[in-house]
């Protein structure tokens, strides 16, 4: 048994619609406006699992963090075609000290995405007949 499910499904052309079970959003190969590329999900899930996991951590531990953000990047790289570097800036409330900084910092890279990045999963790929209608 799976803890986490997505389904996606070809909607046509190179479009995707994702699906959790809860909601669904729409995906495409190219950039096209209103959609998202996978890639950018790929990055929103790191970007969102590592702040709410520093977010966790601050309230656990009275630490204001109220407005904080962060922004993932990456560098494209070739052979295989992947993405070579992810580069997370958070922005923090200036009235932190460089100790909470630092832990807030050692938590978030503490989140499931993170980790699951940075040990490298067992990826297991299947493949079933689709029922046609």
């Amino acid at each position: 048994m799976s803890d986490y499910t997505v389904d996606v499904r070809h909607s046509g052309a190179l479009s995707f619609e994702v699906d959790n079970g809860r909601t669904s959003l729409t995906t495409e190969w190219g950039p096209e406006e209103g959609s998202w590329l996978a890639t950018e999900l790929f990055l929103a899930g790191l970007g969102a699992c590592m702040l709410a996991t520093m977010v966790d951590y601050a309230q656990t531990n009275g630490i204001d963090v109220s407005g904080a953000d962060v922004r993932v990047t990456a560098q494209s790289a070739t052979r295989p075609v992947r993405m070579g570097a992810l580069t997370i800036t958070y922005r923090l409330p200036n009235t932190l000290t460089q100790s909470q900084v630092d832990a807030l910092v050692r938590a978030g890279n503490r989140c499931k995405v993170h980790n699951t990045i940075e040990h490298h999963p067992e990826i297991v790929v299947h493949t079933v007949s689709a029922q046609r209608a």
